[in-house]
């Protein structure tokens, strides 16, 4: 497992983590269960952004930008049956931390085979935590920020919600920096 240091602003790169999440859903017709998934998250991490009056990268000051590029998590429940959720394309997934202060933004796109069910956040689930490491690592929670309604992909129309979402886990299992020329561009 790749060694993350808390308070300090990595350099640019992908991190690759397993998640361990509940996700709370009623859909019309079905019921009401939290469901524990697991699986794995991608994030493109930008290029620390500093402050215009400090000039140099600093867990204070500097912001950390991530573009989330994959998720594939993974449950069982006694009412939906298998649940898989993964990210929207049609819907950009980021998050920001700037001094331990992490939001994330993300259009997710739920299966429930055993009730031939795909649908899809109407608006981003937002989500929230106070956070030591980026990427946030261990048991660093993060919790949604209020229900999301969830519609059919084929119809759009509204079928249910999700309710709440909680990050329980996280453990970075790869991470590859990029290379940079000291002043935050790629170099060749």
């Amino acid at each position: 497992m790749p060694d993350v240091t808390p308070y300090t602003v990595p350099e640019a790169g992908v991190d690759t983590v397993e998640i361990n999440l509940e996700e709370t859903y009623s859909v019309e017709g079905v019921g009401s269960d939290t469901v524990a998934l697991s699986g794995s998250l991608v994030a493109n991490r930008g290029v620390p952004l500093v402050d215009p009056k400090v000039k140099s990268v600093d867990w204070d000051t500097s912001t950390v930008v991530a573009n989330f590029e994959s998720l594939d998590v993974r449950g069982e429940s006694d009412v939906f049956g298998p649940v898989n959720v993964t990210l929207d394309p049609a819907i950009p997934s980021f998050g920001v931390v700037r001094k331990g202060d992490c939001r994330a933004s993300l259009g997710v796109v739920v299966s429930m085979p055993k009730h031939n069910l795909v649908v899809r956040t109407k608006r981003p689930v937002q989500l929230h935590s106070q956070v030591k490491t980026v990427p946030p690592i261990g048991d660093e929670r993060t919790e949604s920020v209020g229900p999301v309604a969830l519609v059919d992909v084929d119809g759009g129309r509204e079928i249910g919600s999700l309710e709440s979402a909680r990050v329980l886990w996280r453990e970075l299992t790869a991470q590859v920096n990029y290379e940079t020329n000291g002043n935050g561009a790629s170099g060749d």
